[in-house]
């Protein structure tokens, strides 16, 4: 079996619950709508297996203790590249910059997994929660069925300095060995300008490519 991630923070250690975890968390949770919520996570874990960490909520503890904190997750794998995110933190530990640390580490480790897009959506008067996401770079888009929606998108990635700095470095190795480094430089740089143009503008047809399927989902 593979094993699950641990995410660590400056404060958090943030994985994935068991399916145990996730059945004792509905059982002492005093919100019958979170059990529900709760409920349909351990559905989904148990449904698709291979996809089960997509559905499970991640737990938030404390790296000091290992007290939990509360939790975050994805409702789902991710469809035309988009995940949605959400979370929960439990009121003594609000207004420390928890949750935003955490919900800031779990993008990342789903933007590295191959995710482009990651949404959210609050209730219209959870401002709490509506600053956590903009202080995460996250962007109104639209209304959804609870309240506004946000989205953030992984910045493409710009092939033409990571290719300018690579041709410098194999001009400057060339342009030594036969002499020339002037001239070795230039054409490393050359090449590297136009290997990397054309895979920033692949990039950003694909990428056009995506935000349409995203947005006619």
């Amino acid at each position: 079996m593979k094993k699950e991630p641990i995410i660590k923070t400056k404060r958090l250690l943030i994985q994935p619950m068991s399916d145990s975890e996730i059945e004792t968390l509905m059982e002492t949770c005093d919100s019958e709508e979170l059990r529900q919520a709760y409920g349909e996570m351990l559905s989904g874990c148990k449904s698709d297996p291979a996809n089960r960490i997509w559905y499970a909520p991640w737990k938030m503890e404390l790296k000091t203790d290992a007290t939990y904190i509360g939790d975050l997750g994805f409702k789902g794998p991710a469809r035309e590249s988009t995940v949605e995110i959400g979370y929960g933190l439990l009121p003594a530990y609000e207004g420390k910059g928890y949750m935003t640390e955490a919900v800031q580490a779990l993008i990342q480790w789903a933007f590295n997994s191959g995710v482009v897009f990651v949404e959210a959506e609050t209730d219209p008067d959870n401002k709490a929660s509506q600053r956590i996401l903009e202080k995460c770079g996250f962007v109104p888009d639209g209304e959804g069925k609870e309240g506004p929606r946000y989205v953030l998108e992984n910045p493409l990635t710009n092939w033409m300095t990571i290719y300018m700095l690579f041709g410098l470095s194999i001009g400057t190795a060339l342009g030594s060995t036969f002499g020339s480094v002037g001239i070795g430089i230039a054409l490393g740089i050359s090449f590297g300008l136009c290997v990397g143009a054309a895979l920033d503008s692949t990039a950003k047809k694909e990428r056009e490519k995506l935000r349409e399927q995203r947005k006619n989902r």
